[in-house]
């Protein structure tokens, strides 16, 4: 083994703890796409539309579906057909323990990220903690896209960091090529997670103002970027526009979550929306029970008979097409989603700052899956959030551009929570990110410790 690469990652015992930590996070992932996991509604809907496109049926959900397939971002769903193709029908474990050898990647990331920041010992604590994070090998045992795209963007902003380093350090110019890497990361991570074209154009913009001597140098490798996300974007983009008959850059369903998300009554919380709404509109409850529900059903249990049988996005569906009939369903909520929001910062602003603040804490202080409510797992949790906030504010200090980046996208992803629905699925992409954080947080603190504990050898 070359000495460099030794010297490295800490030495061979270095070496050691990082290939235990990767096989780790290989072993509990393979073992959880195994063994697999009862899927939620979002699981069984991708695998559905993976089979339909294996079997030539098209991008769809089929005749039983609460919404269109449209809403579901496409990333996820080719790839799982594309794996059914190669091996020869629909073998949907296969499926996930491929998914699985794509998600142990995140870990690798997770430690040269962290080694980057702030050495081998940041990178290997913030890996460990990515290896055993419950909630994302949980969604690793079902189709799930949150584990593929914790590996796409830890892998654009490594891919980054790499195409910002020091090759082109006089100019900026001699590097322009290498930022076509992370612009194909991150549309790939689109065409999985929609709402990060918003952050790619935020990294396009970090990007071009890098090096503000050398700005041109700065705007080509940030045009280099953006080329990589339209390279990757841009086919099913044309795809919906042809299919739509209307410019859709990737998925459909922005007006179900901006609804949804601003609907000041669920107070931050997605899964009471339904029902704050049925019970504003008792109208549509009648019209949904009428609809759904079986002429014997009782007359006193109407709601919560609804609510069980009829799901968010066709409460919503009917909504809309109450309120505007005139208009598709996406559109229309759109349109209601805006009117509740400027209606509720212009009329009820304290309210509304409340309400932020009940979405900020939903998204990051609750970890994603039930197993999160272990005391064992909220500690890792939280130390993760406590460390992972240090070394952002150390990496300030030291390397300010690099710091600029990762606080941009956790800043970016906690606005499309304020925006849109609060979920800590959203923070579980971003796991592997704020692990090497965190590790460069207790590196920071151990290295401040052992300062105050050596003895003074003064005369």
């Amino acid at each position: 083994m070359a000495p460099t690469l030794v010297a490295r990652n800490g030495g061979r015992a270095g070496i050691v703890a990082l290939a235990a930590v990767l096989l780790l996070g290989l072993g509990l992932r393979v073992g959880y796409a195994w063994n697999g996991r009862a899927p939620v509604f979002d699981a069984v809907a991708y695998a559905r539309i993976a089979e339909n496109l294996e079997r030539g049926d098209g991008f769809s959900l089929g005749k039983d579906a609460t919404q269109p397939a449209s809403n579901y971002s496409p990333g996820l769903p080719l790839l799982v057909a594309g794996l059914h193709e190669l091996s020869g029908g629909k073998h949907e474990r296969f499926a996930r323990v491929f998914l699985a050898l794509i998600g142990s990647l995140s870990v690798l990331f997770a430690y040269l990220i962290g080694r980057r920041l702030s050495g081998p010992a940041a990178g290997l604590i913030g890996a460990a903690a990515v290896a055993v994070y419950p909630a994302l090998l949980e969604y690793q045992g079902m189709l799930m896209g949150e584990p593929l795209a914790a590996t796409l963007l830890s892998g654009a902003v490594l891919s980054m960091l790499w195409a910002a380093g020091p090759h082109d350090a006089a100019t900026g110019a001699g590097g322009v090529p290498r930022w076509l890497l992370p612009g194909a990361l991150l549309g790939a991570l689109a065409l999985v997670r929609p709402e990060y074209l918003a952050i790619s154009a935020l990294a396009g913009v970090l990007v071009a103002a890098r090096r503000p001597v050398a700005w041109r140098a700065g705007l080509a490798c940030a045009g280099m970027l953006l080329l990589g996300v339209a390279v990757v974007v841009a086919p099913w983009t044309i795809r919906n526009a042809i299919a739509l008959d209307r410019l859709v850059p990737v998925s459909t369903g922005g007006g179900q979550v901006l609804f949804a998300g601003a609907y000041m009554p669920s107070e931050g919380d997605p899964e009471r929306v339904g029902r704050e709404v049925l019970e504003r509109h008792p109208g549509l409850t009648r019209k949904l029970a009428s609809r759904y529900l079986p002429a014997s059903a009782p007359a006193g249990q109407t709601l919560d008979a609804v609510l069980a049988r009829v799901r968010l996005e066709q409460i919503l569906a009917a909504l809309a097409a109450q309120r505007y009939p005139e208009l598709d369903t996406d559109r229309a909520l759109a349109r209601m989603g805006r009117e509740r929001l400027w209606e509720d910062v212009a009329e009820e602003p304290l309210d509304y700052a409340g309400f932020l603040a009940a979405k900020f804490a939903r998204t990051w202080f609750r970890g994603a899956r039930d197993v999160m409510r272990r005391p064992a797992w909220e500690v890792l949790h939280w130390a993760l959030l406590a460390l992972g906030l240090l070394g952002l504010a150390v990496l300030a200090q030291r390397r300010r551009w690099e710091a600029l980046l990762l606080g941009a996208i956790l800043a970016a992803i906690t606005a499309l929570a304020a925006l849109f629905v609060a979920s800590p699925r959203r923070v579980l992409v971003a796991i592997p990110l704020l692990a090497p954080l965190a590790g460069v947080g207790a590196v920071w603190l151990w290295a401040g410790l052992r300062e105050r504990l050596r003895p003074d050898t003064a005369p």
